[in-house]
């Protein structure tokens, strides 16, 4: 029985989403907090933060972002530097 194994195959495809994520989160953390209790920031306007901070990232990678932020902060697990 053989145990080789092939080298992994990298499969991600956005690699700048990934550069800046944690940072990211950093500034969406509050907002999408806040946006838990009281419907008070727009995808829109999380999209034009992160396009003042990130003016590199393509629409879809800002929207990538929002959405796992969202994802991550609805499963617990998303607290941002202002946040214990």
């Amino acid at each position: 029985m053989s145990t080789h194994q092939s080298p992994a195959i990298e499969r991600r495809q956005y690699p700048r989403v990934r550069e800046i994520f944690l940072q990211a989160c950093d500034y969406l953390a509050p907002l999408i907090a806040d946006n838990a209790q009281v419907k008070t920031v727009s995808n829109f306007a999380m999209s034009h933060m992160l396009q003042e901070h990130f003016p590199d990232l393509s629409t879809e990678e800002i929207h990538i972002v929002i959405v796992t932020a969202e994802k991550i902060y609805i499963a617990g697990r998303l607290q941002g530097k202002s946040q214990p």
